[in-house]
Parts: structure tokens; C-alpha cells; sequence
């Protein structure tokens, strides 16, 4: 009973002692004039002219429903999004694999080729080494050929030298065939008495000087060797020549001596000679070489 007589004056607003206890508890003079019930945050009674303030009221539930569903459809749309998402990334990723993969072969590749690169320098330095060793070999070939073909020309050229000089010395000499070969016999004197006999050139044998005269090859039984004559002048030499005409119908001939060269080229172009002669062309011989109408026949 103590305690609901002292809690009477709290709840009695206009009453002093209600007041006091206001004072008692904030301990401020402005306080004091203030209801209690006021200052706390819910009043225990509600007094007259007092208006509580509008409790919202809850919505219904098929607002709530649909709410829910909309986040739920925003929930799925951003799933399949990252679902999109993460096929894409595993795309790329699934990419990026086979370009390492790929990058990985090109640096193998890359190895490989810097290896062969190396060797086939090493190759091509030697095949350049070689090569100029080559070119200098050839060059030195190239040098001995041109050596060679200079000594050839020039060993032609003594050949024809050599032979000039054997045509020269031969020059004055004259050959005679098919006379009686006799054993020790004097070969001078029997020429000059054939050629006053034979060919009818008259002091043949006091007017003709020969400085030798003799047989040439081997003798052989059964054959007639020549006779080569050297006369000491070219004039008598020529006129015996000239008058070798008077033999034809007989067993005897005469004819120019020459070397072996010579001869064999003159054997193979009397045939050739008296052909063109048989055509009407002019024909003649000089030495080793047949002029037919004044051109140097070629072979």
C-alpha cells in the first residue's frame, strides 16, 4: 500500500509532486515544468488532446509474392548471365591453351630452325671455302688451258716453220721413178744421161750441175727405189720439171720431193685436183695446198 501511495503522484500529471521528481531526476530547473510521461519515449496513458501516431498497415500478400518472384526472375536472368559468362571465359581459357600450345610449338620449331640455321651457315661457309677453291683452281685450269692452247699454237706454228724450212731445203731436189736400179752405180751420172735421153734436153750432162744424187728407202729385190737429185741451180731444176711432159706414155715419172707431211696431203688432194680439172675448173696443187679457181681448197 506504501508503494501505490508514493506511485499515485507519478502518474497524476498537474500534481507538484510529480514535478519534483522531474526536477530529482534531470536536475534542471528548465526540466522541471515538463511532464514525465513526455519526455520518455512511449507515455504509459494517453491524456486529452493527445494523438498516437498511424501504425502502418502491412501489405497484403500477393504484393509480397510478386516481389518475390521478380527477384527470383532477377536472380535467374544474372544465373544464366554468369552461366554465359563463365561458357565464354572457359571459351577463351580453352584458347588461350592452344595458343600457349601453339606458341610453345613455335618456339620448339624456332630451336630447331636456329640449329639448322647454324648447321647450314656452317654448311654454306664451307661450300663458299670450297666453292673459292674451285674458282681458284679453275682459274689456275683456266690459266694452263690458256698456257696449253699458247704452246699449241705456238708448236704449230714451229711445225710450220719446220716444215717451210724442209719444203725450202727441198726445193731444188727432183724425184725419179721406175730407172733400172744397178748395183754400184752412179746415180748423178745416170740422171743426166736420162734427162738427155729421156727428155731430150740437149748438154745435158755439161750444162746441168746436180750436187748429189742418190736412192732413198731400203733396198728390196724386187722393187725400184727412187732417185732424189739435188740440182745446184733452181733454173735447170725447173726446166727439168717443166719438161717431165715428154715421159707420159712411159713407165718413168718425175715429181717434186717433199716431206712426209707434205706428201700425204698431196695424196689425199690429187684425187680432188683432177676431179675439179674434169669439171672444167682450174685445178692446181702448191706444196700442201689445192687452189681450185683460185681458193684455197678446205677439207
Amino acid at each position: 500500500m506504501a508503494q501505490n501511495a508514493q506511485a499515485s503522484p507519478v502518474t497524476n500529471i498537474s500534481g507538484q509532486t510529480q514535478a519534483n521528481q522531474a526536477g530529482q531526476y534531470y536536475g534542471s530547473p528548465q526540466l522541471t515544468q515538463i511532464p514525465f510521461p513526455y519526455m520518455m519515449n512511449k507515455p504509459n496513458f494517453y491524456g486529452q488532446g493527445f494523438i498516437p501516431p498511424a501504425t502502418p498497415s502491412p501489405p497484403p500478400s500477393s504484393d509480397i509474392l510478386s516481389s518475390i518472384l521478380e527477384r527470383l526472375n532477377s536472380v535467374d536472368k544474372k544465373l544464366s548471365q554468369l552461366d554465359q559468362i563463365h561458357q565464354t571465359v572457359s571459351g577463351i581459357v580453352s584458347r588461350i591453351d592452344k595458343i600457349e600450345q601453339r606458341m610453345n610449338s613455335f618456339e620448339t620449331r624456332m630451336k630447331e630452325l636456329e640449329k639448322s640455321c647454324d648447321f647450314s651457315g656452317n654448311m654454306i661457309e664451307n661450300i663458299t671455302k670450297q666453292q673459292s677453291e674451285f674458282d681458284s683452281t679453275l682459274k689456275s685450269t683456266s690459266n694452263l688451258q690458256s698456257r696449253e692452247d699458247s704452246v699449241i699454237q705456238h708448236e704449230h706454228k714451229l711445225q710450220a716453220e719446220i716444215t717451210d724450212l724442209k719444203c725450202r731445203s727441198m726445193r731444188d731436189n727432183l724425184l725419179f721413178f721406175k730407172i733400172p736400179e744397178e748395183q754400184e752405180e752412179q746415180c748423178d751420172k745416170k740422171i743426166l744421161e736420162f734427162i738427155e735421153t729421156k727428155l731430150h734436153v740437149q748438154n745435158a750432162k755439161t750444162e746441168i750441175k746436180l750436187h748429189r744424187a742418190h736412192r732413198i728407202g731400203r733396198y728390196q729385190p724386187n722393187q725400184v727405189r727412187p732417185i732424189v737429185a739435188k740440182f745446184a741451180y733452181y733454173p735447170d731444176k725447173e726446166r727439168v720439171r717443166r719438161e717431165s711432159k715428154e715421159l707420159k706414155g712411159t713407165p718413168f715419172g718425175i715429181s717434186e720431193q717433199y716431206q712426209q707431211e707434205v706428201m700425204e696431203a698431196r695424196r689425199r688432194l690429187v684425187p680432188i685436183m683432177k676431179k675439179a680439172r674434169s669439171e672444167g675448173k682450174e685445178a692446181y696443187l702448191r706444196i700442201d695446198k689445192l687452189y681450185i679457181n683460185k681458193q684455197v681448197y678446205k677439207e
